[in-house]
């Protein structure tokens, strides 16, 4: 019940009634209560009503009603539910434009991109073939060699997004091939078109411009300084850049490159930075920025005339500062009469998925995790929940907002202090300490979190507030949004905990180790983060976290090394890749651990074991093999498992090996399954999905439905082929 509809009600009562009953004992007479009880059912039946009207439209309807609308515009086989990041309300509400252009390239193109989610392009090889042509129909843009003074042409040739093969953009002409498109091993036909999808997203990171302004640095990430060049990558690994690529609003056009998430080539930088210098495009519209802190004091963004391409351009001539930028190793070199103390970049990059440290919206997930935290403080109204019982904000940018600390350390350092002072109000309950902006922290540091008591780090900030009227409102302490950042921690993190408490770790990039030291914490989630190094629980005599409950969340981590004391570990859509250190991914000689699509590279030893929808991809060793079960998991053979159930390969026999699109941590497509891997591996997961990190993303299910929904929309006579996962 709500004060409007009780309010309405009365309106209705004549003044002398409500007059009358106001005189009952305590104010509030039988007519005003009874009224209460009628404006609650009241408010139950309009919002049956509102549902009921949004019922009708497919824009506004619920997810189950989806199928039923597919029954009245005739569309009789519709996909199965690809998961909660694909919705069918699309491929329904243009069913009829669909028809209206059936038989066209574009239309494959929309329904490709309805279907899975993911941007598409369609494309005729017919045009694309050599051939004679007739004298009075010459066509000079179609030459049977290629000019190697078409650097652009070649350039656009070469364009490929992870993890799916080239020649989406290519424009030159090839000679016919007989193979068959279907099949994918044929491309170049007459009667040939290849649908391309993209399941690659380009996550930006930092604002050009924000409404309201988004704090200090805008979120801008800090570069890290690499011998004699700057990469745009804070751990100075060699990640391409990608262009945000621009939404498809009509059906009868076909995408091009700036409607698609490829990486930037460097020929389209230096076209966007010629069309920005002539004033043709704002600089804000670039695809990335560059800005300098010089002696302690942020420089204004470099101009448009101040960013060059490196190996396509020749440096300015005046000595201002300026920045040579290569877009593919993602790295640039400062051009200044003063060497920068720091340089902050806004740039995009590419993934597959929201997992690890990155600049998606992470509102939603970060509300279910503190819902569902067992460590969660227990209060008369239930569980704690931010605005908590304190709350310290960090940011390194200037100016800083009023209140906050310069420092990860000071945040947590500020944290320790308000539990110990007397009196203490927020001993006991939640502690939010939010890092606001995208920067880097250098140094370790360490918090002792005391008993019942949770600590909240998460990579957010409280954002402003805008009135209708224009007007600017200040952040409310404790209110954050956990979106668009993705803080740089270089160095370890280090906690202590006294029984009954929590530790939830959100958003961060970790350059080094998370260690749970000898205590008794309770719980420790670390969750949408990044640790290079590893996730390691210490035990000592009195002090053994025999107790601890430690849950990995969408992570990419090293390793996890747990002491024999520590019962229970959880990891769901993570990624744990010891190949690159000692070869043991997850190690705990007492834990049961809980694995759910998953990917692990490297050694599993632990005392029971459940998992599902996982790539094993290292020799497992369980102790207590009566106890647990291995589901639609891909295990390395010579395991030693509980029970197995449509794993691959079978208990005992010899089997495929995982084929991987990429290996490299700094690569899109890390470390998804290649379409080269053996189907039995590749759709080895819960209903045929990819096992590991990304079965959630349901990419076998999302092809097949592509192929299922584009038959009838075929050319007569035109071979389809669908590329690109």
């Amino acid at each position: 019940m709500t004060e409007p509809a009780l309010h309405r009600l009365l309106d209705l009562v004549p003044v002398h009634l409500l007059a009358r009953d106001a005189q009952a004992d305590g104010g509030t007479g039988p007519l005003t209560a009874l009224l209460a009880a009628v404006a609650g059912e009241l408010e139950l039946l309009e919002a049956d009503l509102d549902r009921l009207h949004d019922g009708f439209f497919v824009e506004t309807c619920a997810e189950w009603l989806v199928p039923y609308l597919a029954d009245l515009v005739g569309l009789a086989e519709l996909p199965p539910d690809l998961g909660v990041t694909v919705s069918r309300r699309a491929l329904v509400a243009n069913t009829v434009a669909y028809r209206r252009r059936k038989g066209t390239v574009a239309v494959l193109e929309q329904v490709a991109r309805d279907v899975t989610g993911w941007p598409a392009r369609a494309v005729e090889h017919h045009p694309l073939l050599v051939g004679t042509t007739h004298v009075n129909h010459v066509r000079p843009d179609r030459p049977a060699t290629v000019s190697l003074r078409g650097a652009a042409r070649i350039e656009a040739a070469a364009v490929v997004s992870p993890p799916g093969p080239r020649g989406a953009l290519d424009p030159l002409t090839h000679t016919a091939e007989v193979r068959r498109i279907p099949t994918r091993r044929g491309r170049y036909g007459i009667d040939h078109v290849a649908v391309h999808l993209f399941p690659t997203q380009a996550y930006e990171l930092g604002a050009p411009e924000a409404d309201p302004p988004a704090g200090p640095n805008g979120g801008w990430s800090a570069a890290r300084a690499v011998a004699d060049h700057w990469t745009f990558d804070p751990l100075g690994r060699a990640v391409p850049l990608y262009a945000p690529p621009r939404r498809e609003e009509a059906v009868e056009r076909l995408a091009t490159e700036v409607d698609l998430p490829v990486p930037l080539r460097p020929r389209r930088l230096l076209d966007l930075l010629g069309q920005a210098r002539a004033g043709t495009l704002a600089a804000t519209a670039l695809p990335l920025g560059v800005r300098l802190r010089v002696g302690g004091v942020d420089q204004p963004d470099l101009t448009p005339d101040r960013i060059r391409v490196c190996h396509l351009e020749d440096l300015a001539p005046d000595p201002a500062p300026q920045v040579m930028v290569d877009p593919v190793a993602g790295r640039l070199r400062v051009h200044a009469p003063a060497a920068p103390d720091a340089v902050f970049v806004r740039y995009a990059y590419g993934g597959l998925a929201d997992v690890g440290a990155g600049t998606y919206d992470r509102t939603a997930a970060h509300e279910a995790l503190l819902a569902t935290d067992p460590g969660a403080p227990v209060t008369a109204d239930g569980p704690d929940a931010p605005p908590a019982a304190g709350q310290t904000q960090v940011c390194s940018g200037t100016p800083a907002p009023v209140g906050s600390v310069p420092t990860l350390a000071a945040g947590l350092a500020a944290a320790e202090a308000s539990w110990a002072a007397p009196g203490s109000t927020t001993r006991g309950g939640t502690y939010v300490v939010s890092v606001a902006d995208s920067a880097s922290y250098p140094g370790d540091v360490a918090v002792t979190v005391p008993a019942g008591t949770r600590l909240v780090l998460v990579a957010a900030g409280w954002p402003t507030r805008r009135r209708p009227d224009g007007e600017v409102l200040a952040p409310v302490p404790g209110r954050y949004a956990p979106d668009g950042l993705r803080p740089h921690l270089r160095g370890s993190l280090r906690i202590t905990g006294e029984p009954g408490s929590s530790v939830v770790v959100d958003g961060l990039l970790v350059e080094g180790d998370v260690v749970v030291a000898a205590g008794q914490l309770g719980h420790l989630t670390v969750a949408h983060g990044t640790v290079t190094g590893a996730v390691r629980v210490e035990s000592a005599a009195g002090r053994p976290n025999s107790r601890l409950q430690l849950r990995l969340s969408r992570v990419v981590a090293g390793a996890v090394t747990l002491a024999a004391t520590v019962p229970m570990a959880t990891v769901d859509t993570s990624v744990l890749d010891a190949t690159a250190g000692g070869g043991t991914a997850l190690a705990g000689e007492g834990v049961h651990a809980c694995l759910e699509g998953s990917t692990v590279r490297g050694a599993v030893r632990v005392r029971s074991l459940d998992a599902s929808s996982c790539v094993l991809d290292g020799p497992v060793e369980v102790a207590h093999r009566q106890v647990g079960c291995l589901r639609f998991s891909y295990v390395a053979p010579g395991s030693r498992t509980p029970r197995r159930y449509r794993c691959v390969p079978a208990d005992g026999e010899p089997g495929p090996l995982p084929v991987y699109a990429a290996t490299d941590p700094a690569s899109p497509a890390y470390p998804a399954l290649a379409g080269s891997c053996p189907v039995v591996i590749r759709e080895g997961g819960e209903d045929r999905a990819e096992p590991g990190v990304h079965h959630h993303l349901r990419r076998p299910l999302r092809l097949r439905a592509a192929q299922r929904q584009l038959d009838p929309y075929r050319p007569v006579g035109i071979e389809l082929g669908i590329f690109g996962s």
